[in-house]
């Protein structure tokens, strides 16, 4: 009897936190009182120059849906084709995040849209990456990113190289169906997305009270256990929109890009020159919406300013001098041109990365500022690849402007390097 009363008030409990309350609804009219535009250069390298969208007219609602657009107009210049990249002002942690899409940027050559998550000091907080892909891609890739240690499905997380699943609806065939539904669940168990096209999607997927628990299996799993804690690799999450074209993925993969290498010689080229091609890269946001299970462990607090803490770069290197095909790699070797210029660092302080299996760059720095030198090897994969300037024949530094020591000293102007 006893045996039995426990394990029905198991089950309520388990119920209990399986259903969801809605706590922010960002949808429609309420959407860009959520989010900030981010609007500084590209961290991922890319030919884009990402503007205010209310000024610029990318961004636009229309009955009840937000869109957000690239310039499909004009050739572009400086730093290249104008987009969109939009943060949220709330941080989450553990929360149920469903996205219904109307129309996403097609499955066209150079474009590189995505629908994710990020926590402050890449990658120590983590990154969730849930609707992702670049050019000719026809199936979505969810990837997690994280901090050294941990894995997930046998496939290790770590830094830019991230673990993924490649499944579900992506680009142009989301539009074709009408549509698209993609739902993130985390919990300190693990992660768990979905994916729906075409209406398929659960009656409760965008109501008030979803319940993922009848939702079937997910289109991917990435379960917490003693090869990844998740509530220790990841946390406070922000939202981020971006439409990007060529850098690290779009741009290096070109020339190995069937039905897009033949277009141009390079990706900035393409991109650059032909604005019309572009005409279907925008998104339509039907609805947004974050729930929370009342475990007491999601929170949100709506900050001002640009919010992005991704990896923002000030002077990013220019696509053109990124190395090729970075997706994936082990270790890459860049050459650091002896005429790349630098604006002046003030008051330099080394950061540091451990050594081995240590951490990867990103976000201003792992490991916050003072501590050794750093040992400037690294995999690079994805939106985080980064570079070393040579200033000087004694004076190194990262795109974040911080003084870099190299364990074997410092090379010549326009040696390569390995990171």
């Amino acid at each position: 009897m006893l045996l039995t009363t426990f394990v029905i008030c198991f089950s309520l409990f388990r119920f209990s936190l399986a259903a969801y309350s809605l706590q922010d609804d960002y949808s429609g009219s309420n959407f860009l009182s959520g989010f900030t535009f981010f609007t500084d250069a590209d961290p991922t390298a890319g030919y884009v120059d990402y503007v205010d969208g209310q000024s610029s007219g990318l961004f636009s609602q229309s009955s009840g849906s937000v869109k957000l657009s690239v310039d499909s107009s004009n050739v572009a210049s400086g730093r290249g084709r104008q987009s969109v990249r939009l943060t949220s002002k709330a941080s989450y942690n553990h929360a149920l995040i469903v996205i219904d899409i109307g129309h996403m940027p097609g499955n066209i050559c150079g474009v590189w849209p995505a629908f994710w998550t990020t926590g402050p000091n890449w990658p120590s907080s983590g990154e969730i990456d849930i609707v992702e892909g670049v050019s000719k891609q026809t199936t979505n890739k969810m990837t997690l990113h994280s901090d050294p240690g941990c894995s997930m499905n046998g496939k290790d997380c770590q830094g830019s190289t991230g673990c993924s699943v490649d499944a579900g609806p992506y680009g142009s065939n989301i539009n074709t169906a009408g549509g698209a539904v993609y739902a993130l669940e985390w919990t300190s168990d693990g992660m768990s997305i979905w994916g729906w096209s075409g209406g398929g999607a659960p009656s409760d997927a965008t109501g008030d009270n979803p319940d993922p628990s009848g939702w079937g299996s997910p289109t991917a799993s990435f379960q917490s256990g003693s090869s990844c804690q998740v509530d220790t690799f990841f946390k406070d999450q922000q939202i981020i929109f971006d439409t990007t074209f060529c850098g690290v993925w779009a741009g290096d993969s070109w020339p190995s890009t069937a039905g897009c290498s033949s277009l141009a010689a390079t990706c900035q080229e393409y991109v650059q020159n032909n604005p019309s091609a572009f005409k279907d890269a925008y998104w339509t946001i039907n609805s947004l919406k974050v729930y929370t299970n009342g475990d007491g462990s999601s929170s949100s607090g709506p900050t001002t300013g640009n919010t992005d803490t991704s990896n923002s770069v000030a002077n990013p290197v220019p696509a053109s001098q990124v190395p090729v095909n970075p997706v994936p790699s082990t270790v890459a070797e860049v050459s650091v041109p002896a005429t790349t210029a630098a604006p002046p660092v003030v008051n330099p302080v080394p950061t540091r990365v451990q050594q081995g299996g240590g951490n990867q760059w990103g976000g201003g720095g792992r490991g916050g500022r003072g501590g050794p030198p750093k040992k400037v090897k690294r995999r690079v994969r994805g939106r985080h690849m980064k570079h070393l300037i040579i200033e000087t024949s004694d004076q190194v530094r990262d795109e974040q402007g911080q003084s870099v020591i190299l364990e074997a000293g410092v090379p010549e102007l326009g040696e390569k390097l390995h990171i």
